[in-house]
């Protein structure tokens, strides 16, 4: 491996890796929100299967092409976008989504449910950071 791709592929594999964390932290999340029986509206359910669950890996696995960085940019519009969701209903609005709001249920399930959505925004927090930071000083490939 010559010297550009390495320095090209630290981004991408540190990337990949917070995709696979936020992916993992997200499905624990969702596991919560069954045992509390906290539903989703209809636009809630297609933001959170389009652009929280089924995008990123899609951008991550791009990340490895060609496409670059259109990848980087998609990876972090879409880490940035379920951020502000994840924020939103989690800490602003008044639903049964609100960590503040939660619905009856056992102690220990509400905590989970708190934990891992303070998780999941800790995850996407640093996912956006990072990629911003790789698209700010990402250094173009050299053309040969």
């Amino acid at each position: 491996m010559n010297e550009p791709d390495q320095g090209r592929s630290t981004p991408r594999l540190a990337l990949t890796v917070l995709a696979a964390i936020h992916l993992t932290v997200v499905l624990w999340h969702g596991t919560t929100h069954a045992e509390l029986a906290v539903g989703l509206s209809r636009f809630q359910t297609l933001f959170v299967f389009g652009v929280i669950v089924f995008a990123p890996p899609l951008a991550t696995l791009l990340l490895w092409t060609r496409l670059e960085q259109s990848a980087l940019l998609l990876y972090a519009w879409l880490m940035s976008a379920s951020l502000l969701f994840g924020v939103y209903y989690h800490l602003i609005a008044v639903s049964p989504d609100n960590i503040n709001y939660l619905p009856p249920g056992s102690d220990v399930a509400r905590q989970r449910f708190t934990i891992s959505a303070l998780s999941v925004g800790v995850v996407e927090l640093i996912a956006t950071l990072y990629s911003v930071f790789a698209l700010m000083f990402r250094r173009p490939a050299i053309q040969t």
